[in-house]
């Protein structure tokens, strides 16, 4: 009798052991087998693939930061981040050659089947050249006299007897036109002497400013602020390109971040869309000097919206 309780008790035990690790390993999975990855902080879950985003040089950093980091949480995903141009982005993603579409503007429209995902608010600033001693700050009518040719030289606006030379990015940029419709007034660039980009890309104009002799040429504040002392940024009537200056539209030179999609987005462009908007975003936002939508005014957003 002994014998047998002893052999009845081991296999009870048995069973028990058996039964709390089949339990144990059936918590590991849900019903699918399986447990949804989703970006640390965020609500985004991974999604597989590949897009491409494209367009704006202006927001391209940012974009890129935030696809390294997505890619890294998401294995499986793949984010190709080109610029090219605001006009450019937005041409490719209608004609549905790529994904995403970055843009410093709004869509035409005429560009009714596009839809619009606002990520951030993107400050630019004038830059000058070294050599442009004595230059601290020029007025919105100064600037307007320069890039339309009626002041030539930068003794006129208290500087060194040294010709102005503008740095004047392709029509296709959205920098250009963010340029055109809130410092010019509307007005066209068409300085006395210009060096003419043909690609739009931030680096190439911050290089051509640092290396020709009396430049002047305009980027994001990012960029120009990694430049250190190989360039000068201006202020405008007076303003510096401070975060307080811009959420209230006293400095006036920056403009919303689009991104945007052909109808509504799916699969991964949904996904990473959404992660744009997270946490992990918006730190890369504060690093890369952009700021956040809901740090602006409504009367600074207001006066950004598209005239009707």
């Amino acid at each position: 009798m002994t014998k047998q309780w002893r052999i009845s008790l081991l296999l009870g035990v048995a069973i028990a052991i058996s039964i709390i690790i089949a339990a144990c390993g059936g918590s590991a999975t849900g019903s699918g087998g399986s447990t949804p990855t989703t970006g640390s902080g965020n609500s985004s879950n991974c999604v597989q693939g590949s897009i491409t985003a494209a367009g704006s040089t202006a927001l391209m950093p940012l974009v890129q930061a935030v696809a390294q980091k997505y890619e890294a949480q998401c294995s499986g995903a793949n984010i190709t981040v080109q610029g090219g141009g605001s006009k450019t982005g937005l041409g490719e993603v209608e004609a549905g050659s790529i994904q995403i579409g970055d843009s410093d503007v709004f869509a035409a429209s005429t560009q009714s089947d596009l839809v619009d995902h606002q990520v951030a608010v993107v400050t630019f600033v004038l830059d000058v050249n070294p050599d442009v001693t004595g230059v601290t700050s020029l007025t919105s009518a100064q600037i307007l006299s320069i890039y339309t040719g009626k002041i030539s030289n930068w003794n006129q606006v208290g500087g060194p007897n040294l010709p102005i030379v503008v740095v004047s990015r392709p029509v296709t940029s959205g920098t250009r036109a963010t340029f055109k419709q809130y410092i010019l007034n509307g007005t066209a660039e068409s300085p006395a002497k210009a060096t003419n980009l043909t690609a739009d890309s931030s680096q190439l104009v911050l290089q051509t400013v640092e290396q020709t002799s009396g430049a002047i040429g305009y980027t994001t504040l990012g960029d120009s602020d990694n430049q250190g002392s190989k360039i000068v940024i201006l202020n405008i009537d007076g303003n510096a390109p401070t975060p307080a200056n811009v959420e209230n539209n006293t400095y006036k030179f920056w403009n919303i971040e689009h991104m945007y999609t052909k109808g509504q987005p799916s699969g991964l462009a949904a996904s990473f869309l959404t992660y744009m908007t997270g946490p992990d975003a918006q730190a890369a936002a504060s690093d890369l000097k952009f700021l956040l939508l809901n740090q602006m005014s409504s009367s600074a957003i207001q006066a950004h919206q598209p005239s009707s």
